[in-house]
């Protein structure tokens, strides 16, 4: 059997991609061991202090959801080395999308990484 692609997404620059397990399969028999990440995708935009994180739940699981969530991100700065890191509120969540439908997650993910507007604190 042949390894499958990572799916091809369309991201605008600005974005980072932090992480990167987001094969293009759908979940099927011979296939689900691609979806048994906690985190499929990760991508941050420090700019607009959001982020975009995809999983599939539950994991390995023909019956599962893939979840697209937006966070809002939040400056922290470290006080002994003054160095800045990003904290996502996960509570307050911009957006949320939960689909059986990869190809659904990957037209969002799309829309998102282009119309969505910056956080303001």
């Amino acid at each position: 059997m042949e390894e499958p692609n990572l799916q091809p997404l369309r991201i605008t620059s600005g974005w980072k991609i932090e992480w990167n397990l987001f094969y293009e399969v759908d979940p099927s028999e011979g296939f689900m061991h691609y979806l048994d990440s906690s985190s499929l995708l990760h991508l941050s935009n420090y700019q607009l202090m959001r982020a975009i994180d995809l999983d599939f739940r539950p994991e390995n699981d023909l019956n599962g959801l893939f979840y697209l969530r937006v966070i809002n991100l939040t400056e922290v700065k470290n006080p002994k080395t003054q160095k800045t890191d990003y904290k996502g509120d996960w509570e307050n969540l911009y957006f949320e999308l939960s689909s059986k439908n990869r190809l659904e997650i990957v037209k969002e993910i799309e829309r998102l990484v282009v119309q969505i507007p910056p956080y303001k604190q």
